[in-house]
């Protein structure tokens, strides 16, 4: 009996407990106007509290469903939502509009190399400082290259 109760309170430490948090979500509405729709597939009652921020503006609603109307479609959109009052609960994404719809961005499209183009004959050490003359036995770097 003692090794039952052990092995049931061992079995029970190890199941995490689902939250509320992961039974919240939101969709997308469609059209021009971003229409958020709050998702509770959980049987407690939450309230969403949303905030939509671009270009140094922010703006807050609370519902389940909720119309923003004033934000810029040429602009990506940051879209928060938490529970409230009893939940510590919040997600953040971006959004971009494009086709006519707004669309959540997941994935990374591309990535864009900087190449440095400073090709002035000038010597630096490895602190960026430029040298006026190179003393020997000293690492520098000449053109993108590292001389040593």
């Amino acid at each position: 009996m003692k090794k039952l109760i052990a092995v049931i309170l061992l079995c029970s430490t190890l199941v995490s407990a689902q939250t509320i948090c992961d039974s919240v979500s939101y969709n997308i509405g469609s059209g021009q106007e971003l229409i958020l729709i709050g998702v509770n597939s959980s049987s407690d009652s939450v309230n969403f509290q949303w905030g939509v921020c671009y270009n140094q503006l922010c703006f807050s609603k609370s519902g389940d469903t909720v119309v923003f109307t004033d934000v810029n479609t040429l602009d990506t959109v940051s879209v928060c939502f938490d529970i409230a009052p009893q939940w510590k609960c919040n997600d953040c994404q971006y959004l971009v509009f494009t086709n006519g719809s707004w669309q959540q961005i997941t994935t990374t499209t591309h990535v864009n190399e900087i190449t440095s183009t400073l090709h002035n004959g000038k010597a630096y050490d490895l602190l960026g400082r430029e040298l006026k003359r190179i003393p020997a036995g000293t690492i520098y770097i000449r053109n993108g290259r590292l001389y040593r």
